[in-house]
């Protein structure tokens, strides 16, 4: 699916196709900190009626948008999504904080809906709607969504309702759903809560400041959210793997997965165990747990990849050697137990990747490999760790052995981050195209790359 392509790109408005092999083409130039954010946020691209529709943070921190003709491989002129609508904003808080990056979907009437600034006190994020199907020309302000969103993720489900996940309040908030049964022009059903890490009983190690971050995907037919998350420890206490207390960055540990039938709004674990909602630390110790990682760092939750039976398979990097270095890891179901693969080395755990499986049963793994992290506290490109080169790995039928199949890098030299799939729709990911980001220098610009191999 993915060719190899060759170093060296240039600014493009057309998607060339040279020998067969696609070249990755630039969508933006100006990209900040989490320009495409990690798994923990999407869709940052959606495909409706042969269009293609991109988003992305700003250098400055504010959202713009861009289409993509399907049909001829055209962009169109890109839109900074504050330009002419007179909202006062906080300009700082744009600019310094890497949550308010924007994600996009199309409502049931095909008219886009962008919503961004997730994070931190009520009133900051902003809904917008296009005013006419398809346009990205002119918006307005749409219906809160809700009052404290963090980390939105979006899919379509059944009776063509569209659900929103995300993290209500801060670092120890709960996670939660809700669903419009318009495409998101209304959002007043009650709001879900799912999983609450420090919730009462907390009988658990460490849950009185226990956190987590979450990714979902929703089955084929719309009825059933698969959830996996991992636990964040809010306290800055000594980690003895490593013999020290570790940056809030890499506090973060375990993998843990659940379902919930969205007919019935009843959650079970992978056994099939009924699980009483929310999930606290005690009940996802006990009933959820996939991996315990003994204290190594799992920064980011997983991608995930449903297969025809809906069984979950799981990609994540975890640490090792020391609280950054470990490896990309290939985890699944199998005769009751959880299996897990390693892919490749990797040098940091905010690298995050995307599973997705060839025709022929194949999984292929999309990743960022090599680089490095800093601890330096300045807000900069380099500060989630990177990536000097984007590849794929492929497994055998298995899942079992891995190799590296391709090398997708556009620029040596450069670095690299957050591979990101396309969503058809909000229904599925679009097959043959994918998104990253890159950069050079640290105080510098981002460049969007977008590569279409249909």
């Amino acid at each position: 699916m993915w060719n190899r392509l060759r170093n060296g790109v240039g600014m493009a408005v057309f998607a060339a196709s040279l020998g067969g092999a696609a070249e990755p083409i630039p969508f933006a130039e100006n990209g900040g900190l989490k320009m495409l954010y990690d798994n923990r946020m999407y869709p940052q691209a959606i495909t409706h009626d042969g269009t293609m529709f991109l988003v992305w943070r700003g250098s400055e921190g504010f959202p713009y948008v861009r289409s993509y003709d399907l049909a001829i491989r055209k962009f169109s002129e890109p839109r900074m999504l504050l330009e002419g609508l007179g909202l006062q904003v906080n300009e700082r808080k744009y600019r310094t904080d890497h949550h308010y990056a924007p994600v996009i979907w199309t409502g049931n009437d095909g008219r886009l809906h962008v919503l961004f600034g997730c994070h931190g006190k009520p009133g900051t994020n902003v809904h917008l709607v296009s005013k006419r199907p398809g346009d990205i020309g002119e918006w307005e302000v749409g219906a809160e969504v809700a009052p404290l969103i963090s980390y939105p993720k979006l899919q379509r489900i059944h009776n063509d309702g569209t659900l929103i996940y995300y993290r209500h309040k801060g670092h120890l908030g709960d996670w939660r759903y809700r669903i419009s049964p318009d495409g998101g022009l209304t959002w007043n059903g009650p709001e879900k809560i799912v999983v609450d890490m420090n919730a009462e009983p907390q009988t658990a190690k460490f849950a009185s400041h226990a956190g987590s971050y979450n990714t979902m995907r929703v089955s084929e037919d719309g009825k059933t959210l698969h959830v996996a998350f991992i636990w964040k420890m809010e306290e800055p206490l000594p980690n003895e793997r490593y013999k020290t207390t570790l940056h809030d960055h890499t506090r973060r540990h375990n993998l843990y997965y659940f379902r919930i039938d969205l007919v019935s709004g009843k959650a079970y674990n992978r056994a099939g165990d009924e699980l009483q909602l929310p999930l606290n630390k005690a009940t996802a110790d006990r009933k959820c747990l996939v991996w315990d990682t003994d204290e190594r760092s799992a920064a980011v939750g997983p991608s995930i990849y449903l297969d025809e039976d809906e069984r979950p398979h799981l990609l994540l990097p975890v640490s090792d050697k020391t609280p950054y270095e470990g490896a990309y890891y290939f985890v699944r179901p199998e005769a009751g137990k959880w299996i897990r693969t390693q892919v490749t080395r990797t040098a940091h755990p905010f690298n995050a990747s995307y599973l997705d499986r060839l025709p022929d049963g194949r999984f292929q793994a999309l990743l960022v490999q090599g680089g490095g992290h800093t601890n330096s506290k300045e807000f900069n490109l380099d500060q989630y760790g990177w990536g000097d080169a984007v590849e794929v790995w492929t497994s055998d039928a298995a899942g079992e052995n891995w190799q590296r199949t391709r090398d997708l890098t556009p620029v040596a030299g450069s670095k690299y981050q957050n591979v990101k799939f396309v969503s058809d729709d909000l229904r599925r990911p679009v097959s043959g195209i994918l998104l990253f980001y890159g950069w050079t220098h640290a105080e510098g610009s981002a460049t969007g790359y977008l590569l279409d191999e249909r």
